[in-house]
């Protein structure tokens, strides 16, 4: 029976970049051509490159990830994933630190898992603990959270008639880049 070698990557939004992941993927002797991607969020498992390698594994294929928690950012739902791939029978190498094969299988290998897919939702926990502290700190401040819904781009232009951009921005609650671009598209316009 023929065994292929597969790999995922994942990053968590489209303005990040894959290459790293890509390059280790590459370096383990993974084709591209069997090599799949998601630009998507780890704690949603209804990925469409997650979905297409896992239609693709057989018995004796080896899935290549360069870390756990690019599989995913929920801890049962990782060990979940991989016990269902151990029973069809596929194989994990996840690089990191510590490189993972269920290949050489055992209880260490068992363990290291288990530790690796707490440490990935530990922190994601955290991640959103920050995100909710600094929210929080910016509305006691009297701040706004997130970006302005619209911008009142002729206001912004009037105002700029008689003070600073810094100013501007302030008073609108906007980056001083989005005053120079609402400027610059005036030009344009």
């Amino acid at each position: 029976m023929t065994t292929y070698d597969y790999g995922y990557a994942r990053v968590s939004t489209t303005a990040q970049d894959l290459k790293r992941q890509l390059d280790w993927l590459a370096s383990q002797g993974v084709p591209t051509g069997r090599t799949y991607a998601d630009k998507k969020t780890g704690t949603d498992f209804e990925r469409q490159g997650l979905g297409a390698v896992l239609a693709q594994l057989r018995s004796g294929d080896v899935l290549y990830v360069a870390s756990l928690d690019r599989l995913g950012r929920t801890m049962h739902k990782v060990l979940a994933l991989v016990a269902e791939l151990r029973e069809k029978g596929v194989h994990l190498v996840i690089g990191g630190a510590m490189t993972i094969d269920t290949r050489v299988g055992g209880p260490a290998t068992d363990m290291a898992l288990l530790m690796l897919g707490t440490f990935a939702e530990m922190e994601l926990i955290f991640q959103r603990e920050r995100r909710a502290s600094a929210r929080a700190s910016r509305e006691a401040s009297g701040k706004a959270w997130g970006r302005p819904r619209e911008i009142d781009r002729a206001a912004v232009l009037a105002d700029l008639e008689e003070m600073s951009a810094m100013k501007v921005a302030a008073k609108h609650g906007i980056g001083r880049a989005t005053v120079f671009r609402i400027k610059a598209e005036a030009k344009e316009g």
